[in-house]
């Protein structure tokens, strides 16, 4: 009887692995129309004030057209900080905020008015 509750627990121990990776909530994730402050430590040119344009990109000095939308803020700034260190700035230090979300689409009315 033991050997079998031996196989079983093995068995079953394989199949209730733990996920990689929780799912960012659509929350989390950079839209369209988000305002973000992008900090680049001593490099002023590429610090400032960001909108995510429609394409869901953002322009920056240097880097051109980054796209943002679908990524969380902190995976944005990971983004930032290997395209800078991958030919312009040795050890980037980066720093990404959302500093207001995109407004939500207007509510639809119905015909009646409700």
């Amino acid at each position: 009887m033991r050997p079998i509750f031996l196989s079983l627990c093995l068995v079953l121990g394989g199949c209730l692995s733990a996920p990689d990776a929780p799912p960012v909530a659509q929350a989390d994730v950079l839209k369209p129309g988000d305002a973000l402050r992008i900090i680049v430590a001593g490099e002023e040119e590429l610090s400032g004030g960001f909108m995510v344009n429609s394409d869901g990109n953002v322009h920056m000095a240097m880097l051109g057209t980054v796209p943002a939308a679908g990524l969380s803020p902190p995976a944005f700034q990971d983004k930032l900080r290997q395209l800078l260190a991958a030919g312009y700035l040795k050890t980037p230090q980066v720093v990404v905020e959302r500093v207001a979300m995109a407004a939500p689409p207007p509510l639809r009315q119905s015909e009646s008015g409700q």
